[in-house]
């Protein structure tokens, strides 16, 4: 649905800027795409590049199939009907009621008042706001602001929704009713949605792909669960690390981890699953098959994108040999096996 093929932006002037470097990007149709970077990445600009509100200084950007940087201003302009945009701050009429709001954009494109009429009911319906279509956003709360934003942007039966930072102004609960809303309508009326922000936690609740930017470059990009479960970069393993924490849990702070064996040593380690390998009795056969104990030190298991991906710490005890053994047979299973550090035995 979306391919951008080496997108560069540049700002030229006293201080030359490189906002985009480079940008290859795959949106599949029908899937929501998020894209994750700090302020100042380049964002912003990707996302404006795409419904041409900011020009690419090179490269090309295909939406549905259809090259939009050939395109003139007013082809552009009959393209644009077919992407919806919502921001972070609604951007709503304050004279004009939530069914004025929504309407304008129709008003402005001259559809007549029937038809206005026959777009807009279900949609106040689908984001909940029938009750309000004669409160003015004043009378609204933020979240309620937004689903006025989402409405529309929908009116105009859009086949892309592009989303700048949707839910940065709103509290954790009215975020996850947000998000809710997008993947509903996502799945409902088969929209591609690429949500842009900061928050690793919005992309590991709706997303289906994610890219992840840095001064201007896409350093990483993939299915969620890969980029969740098997980060590439110090920069992604940061902002997955704000949410799947990965450090040694602060109850466990008190063991005497080292580096490297000090003596007779017991062996810490961090085992991770993904899928249905975290079914299979590995512990149990550990135990059995090279005569050592584990001890369960740390558990957690997440839901990402209905994948399940489980992580334990546990603590290995037994001969070298065995210890040794365990490992290389952890090696050939289908889980990611990484030894933290070693814990000198007590005398």
């Amino acid at each position: 649905m979306i391919d951008l093929r080496n997108v560069g932006k540049v700002y030229d002037g006293a201080n030359r800027v490189v906002a985009l470097d480079g940008i290859n990007l795959h949106v599949a149709a029908g899937s929501i795409c998020g894209i994750i970077g700090l302020s100042g990445a380049g964002k912003s600009t990707l996302i404006r590049c795409i419904n041409m509100l900011e020009r690419p200084t090179s490269g090309q950007v295909l939406v549905d199939g259809k090259d939009f940087t050939v395109m003139s201003e007013s082809e552009l302009r009959a393209e644009r009907k077919h992407i919806g945009m919502i921001f972070q701050h609604f951007n709503l009429l304050s004279s004009r009621t939530v069914y004025e709001n929504i309407a304008f954009p129709l008003e402005l494109a001259g559809i007549p008042k029937a038809e206005r009429e026959r777009r807009i009911a279900p949609i106040l319906d689908l984001v909940g706001l029938t009750d309000r279509r004669d409160n003015y956003p004043a009378q609204l709360s933020g979240g309620q602001k937004q689903r006025v934003g989402i409405a529309r942007a929908l009116v105009a039966e859009p086949k892309v929704l592009l989303c700048d930072e949707a839910t940065s102004a709103l509290d954790p609960q009215t975020t996850k009713s947000i998000l809710e809303l997008l993947r509903d309508i996502n799945r409902r009326l088969g929209l591609t949605i690429v949500l842009i922000t900061h928050e690793m936690e919005v992309i590991k609740e709706i997303c289906d792909c994610v890219a992840v930017i840095e001064d201007g470059r896409l350093i990483e990009q993939g299915s969620t669960v890969d980029v969740f479960t098997k980060p590439q970069t110090a920069t992604t393993r940061e902002f997955v690390g704000s949410v799947l924490a990965s450090d040694l849990p602060e109850a466990l702070s008190h063991l005497n981890v080292q580096p490297a064996p000090q003596g007779p040593s017991d062996i810490l380690l961090r085992l991770s699953f993904i899928g249905d390998v975290t079914d299979e009795p590995l512990l149990s056969t550990l135990i059995r098959k090279f005569d050592i104990e584990v001890s369960i030190l740390y558990a957690n298991v997440d839901d990402i994108q209905n994948t399940s991906f489980g992580r334990l710490i546990v603590l290995l005890n037994g001969r070298d040999g065995g210890l040794q053994d365990a490992l290389r047979w952890l090696e050939s299973c289908p889980i990611e096996s990484e030894v933290i550090g070693y814990v000198p035995r007590a005398h």
